[in-house]
């Protein structure tokens, strides 16, 4: 079937969920050449994947976790594609850690760094945070702590038989963009950043085929998979099953523009340092306000009696009153 699959994209036509699983579960199980398979991931890619095949692909990996989890539950993760070449600070991660102090139930899929300086893993691990082994784990610390951390290795295991394709063809592919749409936990909300504005649509379009109960898709002006606080950010929201497009501009809402290049930082002691330094009240500046506009995003996207200017107050008070530093510390032992 590698063959008609190959001629078919070739001839920039989309995949039927028939050949998406089959594609997925021979490349997943490494019986597929390297060559065969690079050649499908590139025709793919050049043929731009539908909001299906990213969907039936998706839906193949979350099923071959055997999980028997529903989108039954109010749990959101904070995630990007990641790839936007930033090298900014975690702010998924940090706004992630600010939602769970405020009961908010957080189920943050991730892995180590890729592209950027510091990834989520390596974060979680500087602060002591446990990686989830298993989907017992994962649920237990969700529960009693709020936050749980799925290390992507730990549930996606046969992701290292496509490592060396990916490494090798060394371009963009379908892949780039499933890892947030495969959190084991199948939350009910989540905020996706994604890095070229393109994949907007396709992934809003993904998000509401998988039944999510809200999300924002969002990319900035300035190129971040996160809701930016030097320029404005596309968003697409999707709530009770409808898309609304619109721009959002940090200014709007009180926030001053700020300096991008503040935002990079060069390693893992960097970013533990400004976290700590946001929910102890010491940093106090585009740092911590694009960490206040992403944590305010997902309080949004989980509460529907607040509105965004009131998620963005919360979070600020619930940080300058010292609640979410000694809910962390109580939490998290930091």
């Amino acid at each position: 079937m590698t063959k008609e699959i190959l001629d078919k994209l070739c001839n920039y036509n989309d995949l039927s969920e028939k050949e998406i699983n089959y594609f997925f579960s021979e490349l997943m199980a490494g019986n597929l050449s390297e060559s065969i398979s690079a050649a499908i991931l590139i025709a793919l890619k050049i043929k731009k994947p539908s909001k299906e095949e990213i969907f039936y692909a998706s839906n193949y990996l979350l099923n071959s976790l055997d999980l028997n989890l529903s989108r039954n539950n109010n749990y959101i993760d904070l995630c990007g594609t990641g790839g936007d070449g930033k090298s900014s600070i975690n702010v998924s991660t940090i706004s992630s850690l600010i939602l769970s102090s405020l009961d908010v139930k957080v189920a943050k899929h991730g892995n180590r760094s890729v592209s950027s300086n510091v990834g989520s893993a390596d974060l979680f691990e500087a602060l002591n945070v446990s990686f989830d082994k298993d989907c017992k784990d994962a649920l237990d610390n969700i529960e009693n702590k709020n936050l749980t951390f799925l290390f992507a290795p730990n549930f996606h295991s046969s992701m290292k038989n496509v490592a060396k394709i990916r490494k090798d063809i060394a371009t963009r592919t379908i892949f780039n963009v499933l890892g947030p749409l495969i959190n084991p936990l199948r939350p009910s909300h989540q905020l996706l950043g994604v890095y070229d504005s393109e994949l907007l649509e396709p992934i809003a379009e993904t998000l509401m085929l998988q039944g999510l109960n809200s999300a924002m898709v969002v990319h900035s002006f300035d190129g971040m998979d996160e809701i930016s606080i030097s320029d404005k950010t596309h968003i697409i929201e999707l709530k009770k099953n409808k898309i609304n497009k619109y721009v959002f501009n940090p200014i709007d809402y009180g926030f001053t523009l700020g300096n991008s290049d503040k935002l990079v930082i060069k390693d893992v002691e960097e970013s533990k340092n400004i976290f700590l330094g946001i929910i102890k009240g010491e940093v106090r500046d585009e740092r911590r306000d694009i960490c206040i506009i992403n944590s305010g995003a997902g309080l949004y996207l989980t509460n529907n009696n607040l509105n965004l200017s009131d998620c963005f107050k919360t979070i600020q008070d619930k940080i300058d009153s010292g609640y979410v530093y000694n809910s962390l510390k109580k939490n998290l032992s930091l």
